[in-house]
């Protein structure tokens, strides 16, 4: 009887039940996210059994304090980085380049050019197109270049520095050198036979005894999904009961019984298999790789449990592709006719002038989102054609694809106007009012502007404000769930994609710095505010589970941000003044280009610290496994491993039972749901959906076999 409550207040959450309380799904919000510390007597969360009421961090707190909470301060520790990179290159070289700017006069000796604070800064205003050098601009580039080189060996280097991104520690890593991937098991074996038959070797003539630390087993998850599906509408034929979902889904109901499980459970033939150390796993491949599929592992939180399946037309998919990388050919007639507008009206009154400015705006805003557009199609593509097994090179790839697409649509398309649309000189066509000078300034202040304004609010949130108001306010007896209530709440933060963002806004700071110096302070600045809201909003709405950032800092960041800020010296002098081979810098600029690219590509170990591959020892992989889960807790299946451990402990008598019961609700207090929790709450809602459209189209199409009235008369 005792047992039976406890596990009735393990159960409480009536997460299927419609329309849901609203108040119930706020509060499992706030108890969801990450504290300080708990307020003595605090309400739990009926549904997670989780507090509610918590002392959150101080907004001054150390990010590495956040290492606990997953991989997000990685996220926190780049932008500083990046900060410190721009702000070695405007120290040295910006901030000479703004104050030799603003004494120039060419601007205000000029008719054409727009009196405003972006052209008397720029260096335009001393760029004579017939006598223009400086050596020293040009030497400072150089050191900045160099310090900044200096600053990221250092970094690589030591591996005591917080701010080192690349060499933190990462236990997942050892977990996956030390794991591999064996298929084309006997799908009737079962986990203790697939141990005990892979536990015995043979390495060349010796037999060997491998020790397994894990053995994950990977389900069909579609077959899951089908027989609780089939068991379900059976179910609801009967007894017409909504909630007989609760009996058949959750999981420690349906996988109690070794019945259940053969039922439910369909093995794929596939396992993930965890050796002591690296050299063990090395010697394990090397023994069954004649017998079985045997192959690198990724790490446990970037498996697909589930078969991927291209949905759509994969040739429209791969069209649409191909469509986004030309997206910025419309920019260019877009920016060619907004031109010719002002070709034909110069802005010799005020009205005109803001009208030119106008323009300038919206041209940026179309860069903004035709580049959104471009990105989001690109990556959803990937996504639907990406493997475990070449997830690595996809990821390479879209590190890569930022770069071109930055270049693609705000670079080229500003330097092909500057030089071959309409009439006039090319400065002329930069500085007047509505020019390409207001169009970068605008592309700027959109890419700074919106960052700043999306970590506050943005288009997901809005959306999810919007339903909100909507199901609480306007349609309160909707079918809506109280899970899916409490994951409305639920706020996502997503750090890759604001890296991406702001790592477009840096490369196009290195790369119109040159012309426009006032780039390194609205970007400095525009990195600070973000870095504060993003820690905000992290310290407000970071919940452990989804906050993740899979990232590194890789080699390629690094060496299109120094080429941007090389390149752009030369390109601007090349596009606005020809190639001169007497100048002595063009020759330096060169020379400085193919050491570059020579290091970055031959001798990267100079810059950054080669990863030499030592066999990992089973101490460290013991140490990994305090911080990191295996793939079994991983599976959202099921955890195989701890579910072995209970059916072997089923004989212990019922106060043992009791007691275990008793540690379980104290560590259910103590740490949120665990995967397969989640996995089955979140499978709960998708079948319930799934079947209500069935029963939709049954009952449409028994209305539509009724035979009409006036037949029948």
């Amino acid at each position: 009887m005792q047992l039976n409550s406890i596990e009735k207040y393990l159960n409480v959450g009536k997460l299927l039940e419609s329309p849901p309380n609203f108040e119930m799904a706020q509060n499992h919000n706030k108890a969801q996210i990450i504290y300080k510390e708990i307020i003595r007597n605090s309400e739990r969360c009926p549904c997670c059994n989780q507090f509610i009421q918590t002392i959150k961090y101080p907004l001054s707190t150390d990010i590495n304090v956040f290492s606990e909470y997953g991989t997000s301060y990685k996220y926190f520790n780049l932008v500083k980085i990046k900060f410190i990179l721009l702000s070695i290159f405007f120290i040295i070289a910006g901030l000479y380049n703004l104050i030799q700017s603003s004494k120039g006069d060419l601007c205000i000796k000029s008719q054409t050019c727009k009196k405003s604070l972006n052209n008397y800064l720029s260096l335009l205003n001393r760029f004579d197109p017939e006598n223009y050098q400086d050596d020293v601009l040009d030497t400072l580039y150089t050191i900045a270049i160099i310090v900044q080189l200096v600053f990221i060996r250092y970094i690589s280097y030591n591996i005591n520095d917080y701010y080192n991104v690349d060499h933190d520690y990462d236990c997942e890593k050892t977990i996956q050198k030390c794991s591999l991937k064996i298929s084309s098991i006997h799908p009737n074996w079962s986990r203790d036979r697939i141990i005990q038959h892979f536990s015995n070797g043979m390495l060349g003539q010796n037999q060997v005894q491998y020790q397994i630390v894990d053995c994950c087993l990977i389900y069909d998850i579609s077959h899951l999904e089908t027989q609780l599906k089939l068991q379900i509408i059976q179910a609801l034929k009967e007894n017409q009961d909504r909630l007989s979902f609760n009996q058949f889904i959750a999981h420690q109901k349906i996988l109690q019984r070794e019945q259940d499980r053969n039922r439910y459970l369909k093995f794929s033939g596939s396992v993930y298999i965890t050796l002591s150390y690296e050299q063990e796993a090395i010697n394990f491949k090397n023994s069954f790789k004649l017998n079985f599929d045997v192959e690198n592992c990724p790490r446990p939180s970037d498996v697909y449990w589930k078969v991927k399946q291209l949905k759509g037309n994969q040739t429209l998919e791969f069209i649409k592709c191909a469509i986004a990388f030309c997206g910025w050919l419309p920019n260019i007639g877009i920016q060619v006719a907004k031109n010719n507008y002002i070709l034909s009206n110069p802005g010799k009154t005020q009205d005109q002038l803001y009208i030119n400015t106008l323009l300038s705006l919206v041209i940026a805003i179309i860069y903004y989102i035709s580049t959104k557009i471009c990105i989001q199609i690109i990556q959803n593509y990937i996504r639907q054609i990406s493997v475990n097994s070449k997830r690595q090179f996809w990821k390479e790839y879209l590190q890569a694809n930022e770069f071109f697409i930055n270049t693609m649509f705000y670079l080229w398309p500003p330097i092909f106007i500057a030089v071959y649309s309409g009439v006039g000189t090319r400065q002329e066509k930069l500085w007047r009012s509505g020019g390409l000078s207001e169009d970068i300034i605008m592309i700027f202040l959109t890419n700074a502007g919106l960052q700043i304004i999306f970590t506050i609010c943005d288009v997901d949130y809005a959306w999810q404000l919007i339903r909100i108001i909507y199901y609480k306010y306007f349609n309160k007896q909707s079918n809506l769930t109280q899970y899916e209530a409490n994951e409305l709440f639920s706020k996502d933060l997503n750090f890759n994609k604001k890296r991406i963002d702001l790592t477009n806004l840096i490369i196009l700071c290195s790369y119109y710095g040159y012309l426009f110096p006032i780039c390194y302070p609205i970007t400095l600045i525009s990195i600070l505010i973000i870095y504060w809201l993003d820690k905000y909003q992290f310290i407000n709405n970071g919940i452990n589970e989804k906050i993740k950032f899979k990232y590194r800092l890789q080699k390629f960041i690094i060496m299109m941000t120094i080429l941007s800020q090389l390149g752009s010296t030369q390109i601007i002098k090349i596009t606005f003044l020809g190639y001169t081979s007497s100048n002595a810098f063009t020759y330096i600029y060169y020379v400085q280009v193919i050491i570059l690219i020579y290091i970055f590509f031959y001798k990267k170990e100079w810059i950054f610290k080669k990863r030499i591959q030592t066999p990992i020892t089973q101490i460290e992989l013991n140490r990994s496994l305090q911080n990191n889960e295996l793939y079994s807790e991983y599976n959202p299946i099921i955890n195989d491993k701890r579910w072995s451990i209970q059916e072997k402990e089923q004989q212990v008598n019922e106060i043992q039972l009791l007691l275990r019961a008793l540690e379980q609700l104290n560590n259910q207090i103590q740490s949120k749901y665990s995967r397969q929790e989640k996995f089955y709450n979140a499978l709960q809602i998708k079948l319930l959906r799934e079947i209500e459209q069935i029963q939709k189209k049954e009952r449409v199409g028994i209305a539509q076999i009724q035979p009409i009235q006036n037949d029948i008369i």
